[in-house]
């Protein structure tokens, strides 16, 4: 997918820390359909972080989270 496809980035916890996979990236088309989805520490994670950094208003959100929980970091949620 390339980047002028993505229309929104959020952070996705869950329960399952510390012994599973317990933060997931997911990049969302216009449609809002999930189309990358990759968990935190995967191969490739700094990469594809350096670039969604360059997305205006890009923010990390609940990376701290240990609930069932999902966060918009792109575009910046209205406060």
């Amino acid at each position: 997918m390339r980047m002028i496809d993505v229309a929104a980035v959020y952070v996705e916890t869950n329960e399952n820390g510390p012994w599973g996979v317990d933060v997931w990236w997911l990049l969302k088309d216009d449609t809002g359909q999930t189309r990358v989805a990759f968990p935190q520490l995967a191969t490739g994670e700094d990469a594809a972080l350096k670039r969604l950094r360059q997305l205006p208003g890009f923010e990390v959100r609940g990376m701290n989270s240990v609930e069932d929980a999902r966060y918009m970091c792109w575009p910046t949620p209205m406060p």
